[in-house]
């Protein structure tokens, strides 16, 4: 295959802010953001950029943690889906075009000149979770039925190239969350006033399980799932944030953190950007945010309810923006301890965003 061309399609603007530095990439007509991974301690991007033809074409932009970026255009692909092999390169699951079909291909984001363009697949609609072994690993829910089994994709690596592609329906209960560590695959969910713990291989076979009773009858989020140390799960309840310490006999503790008075109304799953320590994105009726947990505490909670930007509710301290109304498109670790958040502007229907942000953040 061909190798990706580069592109200059942005006028870029960096500032250093006492947040972190903020990058504005700005284009002619429009852009429209589809997701971001960590590249090499940096932010890769994946977006449409529009001509004024109302024709786009699909571009891959890194940023690095001082703001400065490389942009790439793909010859032919829509729908990206960014992950990573085994051996920690970058790949993109693309849909070349074709009159008739809607096939998918996985293929190296870089280096391609060695890659013979692969046999398409229909595409899996799950997200990108993580590397178990020797296999990348995503993880689909059907939210509109209740009796479908979760399905789960394993891409199979062998000699650092694709070997084979495993779909595979997940035994129920359904409706799981799922987390990946130390090469082992954990899924969680809410079955008759219960939680369901399970550990499977990459092709779903059951390896362990165990029934957990908790006072709370849900939960958000998975910040950690083991059978050998304690587990952590992110709750909430009418705007009271908690979570939820599973010890390893199944004894359960909730653990309050903040009150936002609000209830979320959907959260993402969390990422991790140093031992213990994990950033959450939410939004809600009021506005959205993003809040990063390490162990039992919080240290920080950025949030954009009445603000032309987000303050961070633990300092009172805003971060000031010139839009008024943002939308987080993502969110990936950069270095240790180390973030970026993918912003860009709400707008009215009849108007074209040209804009994007990337907030480049540290905790301590």
């Amino acid at each position: 295959m061909k190798n990706i061309d580069n592109i200059n399609p942005f006028e870029s603007i960096v500032k250093k802010t006492e947040f972190g530095i903020l990058t504005n990439l700005v284009v002619n007509v429009e852009i429209s953001s589809k997701e971001s991974i960590s590249f090499h301690e940096k932010t890769l991007l994946a977006n449409y950029i529009y001509n004024e033809d109302g024709a786009y074409n699909l571009v891959y932009t890194i940023v690095d943690t001082d703001g400065n970026i490389e942009s790439f255009v793909e010859d032919d692909g829509i729908l990206p889906t960014l992950f990573t092999s085994p051996n920690q390169e970058n790949y993109v699951s693309v849909v070349p075009y074709h009159p008739n079909k809607e096939l998918e291909i996985s293929i190296p984001l870089f280096n391609r000149e060695n890659t013979d363009t692969p046999k398409g697949n229909r595409p899996f609609n799950g997200n990108f979770i993580g590397i178990s072994n020797q296999f990348s690993i995503f993880y689909d829910v059907d939210i509109w039925s209740d009796k479908k089994p979760d399905k789960l994709l394993a891409i199979e690596f062998k000699n650092q190239v694709i070997k084979k592609k495993h779909n595979i329906k997940v035994p129920l209960p359904r409706n799981n969350k799922i987390y990946i560590s130390d090469n082992e695959i954990h899924l969680l969910t809410n079955d008759n006033n219960a939680w369901i713990h399970r550990q499977i291989d990459e092709k779903g076979n059951l390896i362990k399980d165990r029934t957990i009773k908790s006072s709370k009858d849900f939960f958000l989020e998975i910040l950690s799932l083991s059978f050998e140390h304690n587990s952590y799960l992110l709750c909430e309840e009418n705007g009271k944030i908690s979570i939820e310490k599973i010890s390893i006999d199944g004894a359960t503790e909730n653990i309050e953190l903040i009150d936002i008075k609000e209830k979320f109304y959907n959260t993402w799953q969390p990422i991790k950007i140093a031992e213990d320590t994990f950033i959450t994105q939410f939004n809600n009726e009021s506005g959205n945010g993003w809040f990063t947990i390490k162990n039992e505490q919080i240290l920080e909670f950025f949030y954009s309810k009445g603000e032309q930007g987000f303050k961070n509710l633990l300092t009172n301290e805003v971060l000031q923006m010139e839009s008024d109304k943002l939308v987080i498109s993502s969110i990936n670790k950069t270095t240790e301890n180390n973030y970026a958040v993918v912003f860009y502007p709400m707008t009215d229907r009849e108007i074209k965003n040209k804009e994007l942000i990337i907030l480049n953040r540290g905790v301590k």
